[in-house]
């Protein structure tokens, strides 16, 4: 009995002992699947970890990124890979290459590509002309035609490559056409040289009409320390005594939420430093986060909210101006001043950038991923929760600026847009009257084909830049 009691503990010894050897076993097999693998410096697999480390903390669809993607892969490939089929606009590059070229970039003009039944030609509509530019230097002005680029005219099957040919050049050979009477004359040939050009300044008029002053601001961009630029151009229209305010962001592809909030706060009526602006929804990591219109506006500390408050023109209505060009922080204007008065859009559907970014980089020291990127990391809704405009915002009335044509300049009163604008304005008593009158139709049949259009294929690669 001795003799089998002693096996019998040695028997469970041996099971005990192999059983802690197959735990151990599995715990060293568990530790070595969670370790990190290392791959050499400057390698595809050690960029793309970083990117998927990176978009695993920060990306709005952090929880659908692919388990296991191929790491092989050149980074701008991964990361087109492993994008959400929802994300138009995150962006990745290399710091020390230029982005992608563009007319405004390179000589400061913007254009589209129209064709023109009555003479059966097709032309490039110049659309907007920068200020100290080289297109304004060579007298370049919004409305004119564009016959020929390099010798060769438009036509409906050589646009696209005219439109390249454009932008890998530096010197460029352009052909004007002057409309007289119906005719279109070619002008001589214009040897254009790529340039600098800086930020636009805005475009401001007090327009007199029926005994109404009405003020009127044209913002290109709403680039960093622009808040602080427009104070004086409000407190002008404050002085003035305006009592209407139209803003012409038809061109306006976005920047800084800053900014934005900034020009909130010289419109809007009844606000304060603690005022709320805008709602921050993010992963599961980032969660939500509400900020003030002080909080934003004043951020980068580049202007003083009691600045902006003293110049606050405290309007009921305010009426903007708006293409498919109109995007980002121009939409976060219209949508996040709607708690607060009423906003009517005039024009055609926005863009629908109703997401935020900011920038991601290889923090470390040294650094080893040399690439940056802004990923979506939010969606962006205002004080009453209302966003979801990733389709575009609606204009209240549909119109399409090339509706009349030739084109004039901004401010001008014969601007299809504006003339709408002035006109809801002078027909109406009170503002809770509707916008559109009984005379006119709620949409105008949008005849003109637009076979390409530089700024609004520009304007689909910003985004609406904020804080961490």
């Amino acid at each position: 009995m001795e003799i089998q009691h002693c096996r019998g503990h040695q028997l469970i010894k041996l099971l005990i002992s192999g059983f802690c050897i197959g735990l151990i076993m599995i715990s060293g097999a568990c530790k070595k699947d969670n370790v990190k693998k290392e791959y050499p410096q400057g390698s595809n697999e050690q960029i793309n970890t970083w990117i998927l480390d990176s978009l695993s903390r920060y990306y709005y669809w952090a929880d659908e990124l692919p388990k296991k993607p191929d790491l092989a892969q050149q980074p701008t490939t991964f990361f087109n890979a492993v994008r959400n089929t929802n994300d138009r606009f995150s962006q990745l590059y290399l710091p020390n290459q230029a982005g992608a070229p563009s007319s405004r970039s390179l000589y400061g003009f913007d254009y589209a590509v129209i064709p023109e039944a009555s003479v059966q030609r097709t032309f490039g509509l110049i659309k907007c002309v920068l200020k100290g530019s080289p297109a304004e230097r060579y007298g370049l002005k919004r409305g004119m035609y564009i016959s020929k680029i390099n010798g060769k005219s438009f036509s409906s099957s050589n646009v696209a490559a005219l439109d390249q040919e454009l932008l890998t050049g530096r010197n460029t050979k352009l052909t004007l056409a002057e409309l007289k009477d119906g005719t279109y004359t070619d002008q001589p040939e214009l040897n254009m040289l790529a340039g600098l050009t800086f930020d636009q300044p805005a475009i401001h008029e007090v327009i007199e009409r029926d005994g109404k002053k009405i003020g009127y601001i044209y913002i290109d961009g709403f680039s960093a320390g622009l808040s602080r630029i427009l104070l004086s151009v409000f407190a002008g229209f404050k002085s003035s005594g305006v009592s209407d305010l139209i803003i012409d962001l038809r061109y306006n592809s976005g920047g800084d939420v800053s900014e934005a909030a900034g020009l909130c706060a010289m419109i809007a009526p009844g606000i304060n430093y603690h005022t709320d602006f805008i709602t921050y929804k993010g992963n599961r990591n980032g969660g939500q986060r509400k900020e003030s219109i002080g909080a934003a506006a004043t951020f980068d500390k580049r202007v003083d909210f009691n600045s902006l408050l003293q110049n606050n023109l405290s309007m009921n209505r305010v009426f903007v101006l708006a293409t498919g060009a109109t995007a980002s922080a121009s939409e976060v204007l219209i949508n996040n001043l709607k708690p607060y008065m009423q906003v009517k859009v005039i024009g055609e559907k926005t863009m629908g950038k109703d997401e935020a970014s900011f920038l991601i980089r290889d923090e470390r020291i040294p650094k080893q991923v040399d690439w940056e990127m802004y990923p979506i990391i939010y969606k962006l809704f205002n004080a009453q929760g209302q966003g979801g405009y990733h389709n575009g915002i609606l204009p209240d009335l549909e119109l399409s600026e090339l509706s009349v044509l030739p084109l004039v300049p901004f401010g001008n009163v014969n601007d299809a847009l504006l003339s709408k604008a002035l006109n809801q304005i002078s027909s109406q008593k009170t503002v809770n009257q509707k916008l559109s009158s009984l005379n006119e139709p709620k949409s105008i049949p949008q005849n003109r084909v637009v076979l390409s259009d530089s700024h609004l294929s520009k304007a689909r690669e910003s985004i609406v830049l904020t804080h961490r």
